[in-house]
């Protein structure tokens, strides 16, 4: 696996595409509180995402296609997608490591009926702060804000 930074203007329409299509099959095998139309509703939102988050971080396969991705705005962790075929081989924990050592990740929000993710972050020392009862757009998919506990 090989792990690349892209830059805005690194980030292409294929690379664009590429990784949209990463989110859509993720969302799909992790996010079961999502029915079909919330991922078409959703859906239009990642492109612009991923060409607007300051900080990127692929992996990449030796057949050169995208297994997952990264991105970090400020300190605070933004996105993390890995496809379904490298859930649980430890790709999330390098593409967040690295996340960390070039961003240091303080902050992190995550679905609250994604328990799978919860608890990766949790395991990480985060800490729930506080919740939302909708997400960001207003959707009824309540939020976890979450910090780095030192303690």
């Amino acid at each position: 696996m090989t792990f690349l930074t892209l830059p805005p203007q690194d980030r292409s329409p294929q690379w664009i595409a590429q990784l949209t299509a990463v989110w859509e099959a993720s969302v799909r095998a992790t996010h079961h509180f999502l029915d079909e139309a919330a991922i078409q509703a959703i859906a239009p939102e990642v492109p612009q995402a991923l060409r607007q988050v300051p900080y990127l971080t692929v992996a990449v396969t030796e057949a050169g296609a995208p297994a997952g991705f990264l991105g970090v705005a400020g300190h605070t962790l933004e996105m993390l997608f890995l496809a379904p075929e490298h859930l649980g081989t430890g790709l999330g924990a390098q593409l967040f490591h690295r996340g960390m050592a070039d961003c240091y990740i303080a902050q992190i929000t995550v679905n609250e009926q994604n328990q799978r993710a919860l608890d990766f972050y949790l395991r990480r020392s985060y800490k729930v702060h506080h919740r939302t009862p909708t997400d960001q757009q207003g959707r009824p998919y309540p939020l976890l804000y979450l910090t780095l506990s030192c303690y």
